[in-house]
């Protein structure tokens, strides 16, 4: 009879997937944060201390400037990478986090940490009231992902649901006519780019028309859907999500922080396409360039999106919340030592 030895056995190795884990994609976004900030903090200060974005100056015609604003601009272009790739990281974390009240109180405790560092690396001052740093865009879209959710979840059998769904629709509306406003202001500035003249202006009051009548013909459109449709709680919690995004995108445009009501939007977009990388990247990138021409670098972020493979990767959990801070206060010391602020 043949000997069967048996065959000792050992624990399977885990299997890596192909390509990049979250770790790397947020390395890649401080790295490219880092040369955006740079530019924007000490090589504008260079320019502005030595008189090149002065009207008529000669110093607009002197070669050493013009080499430093070039390659100040391909900083500022390497940096729009960052942003898509925190959205869609800030995304992922909302998706796989134990505990969304926390990250909600660790994001909201560094916009407040951050905030001093960032008005004296941008503003040179302690305080600046009229700009406020990213992590706040991120904490507003973060609670607004979150209302998403509770709205499936737990507010879908509510009776109140309707009157919710009503304020969306009205929300819809505005975020319509902030998108078609914007649009139309990128498409502007592209054609600035090719005939050197801009189209004319609309008036104070024609916007304001076009934006009551935007709210109103969409929001009406959408309250009709939501009373003819067989499925109206599906289209009730649509237009509920749209009352809370509506109401972050506000928050984000009255605090005017980076990025605004649109960075908000961009985060809503890639929660709504999260269930495919390249989808959830594209449709960020779309938001932000109908927002404005020169996020046009951002697509470069989908590279190292669309490679992402689902996994954490190392533990950087609070690398990016120390650095943003860190950095930006040492670029203002720099600027200091430089004696340029």
């Amino acid at each position: 009879m043949e000997d069967i030895r048996a065959v000792p056995s050992f624990p399977e190795e885990k299997i890596r997937k192909r390509g990049i884990p979250g770790s790397t994609l947020k390395l890649i976004a401080i790295f490219t944060m880092l040369i955006d900030h740079t530019a924007a903090v000490i090589l504008e200060q260079i320019l502005v201390s030595r008189g090149f974005f002065v009207a008529y100056s000669n110093a607009s015609f002197d070669s050493t400037n013009i080499q430093i604003y070039q390659i100040y601009e391909w900083m500022r272009n390497i940096g729009r990478i960052a942003f898509p790739i925190f959205c869609f990281l800030l995304v992922e974390g909302f998706r796989y986090t134990s505990n969304k009240r926390k990250y909600a109180i660790r994001l909201g405790l560094f916009a407040l940490v951050s905030e001093i560092p960032f008005d004296l690396a941008f503003y040179e001052r302690l305080f600046y009231s009229y700009h406020q740093n990213v992590f706040f865009t991120l904490l507003i879209g973060f609670l607004v992902i979150w209302g998403f959710q509770l709205i499936g979840s737990k507010l879908r059998d509510r009776k109140w649901l309707p009157l919710l769904s009503a304020a969306g629709a009205a929300g819809a509306g505005w975020i319509a006519f902030t998108s078609l406003q914007n649009g139309m202001y990128t498409y502007n500035t592209f054609m600035a780019g090719f005939t050197g003249e801009e189209l004319s202006s609309v008036s104070f009051s024609m916007e304001k028309n076009a934006m009551i009548g935007t709210v109103v013909v969409v929001g009406a459109a959408l309250l009709t859907m939501y009373l003819v449709r067989s499925r109206k709680e599906e289209m009730g919690v649509f237009l509920a999500d749209c009352a809370v995004l509506a109401a972050g995108m506000l928050l984000a445009d009255f605090l005017n922080t980076d990025y605004s009501g649109f960075g908000v939007l961009t985060i809503a977009v890639i929660y709504a396409l999260r269930r495919n990388p390249v989808s959830s990247g594209v449709g960020g990138y779309i938001v932000l360039n109908v927002m404005s021409l020169s996020e046009l670098a951002a697509i470069f972020a989908l590279v190292p999106i669309a490679l992402y493979n689902g996994e954490r990767g190392l533990k950087l959990k609070y690398i990016f919340y120390a650095f943003y801070p860190v950095h930006l206060f040492i670029l203002y010391l720099i600027c200091r030592a430089m004696n340029i602020i």
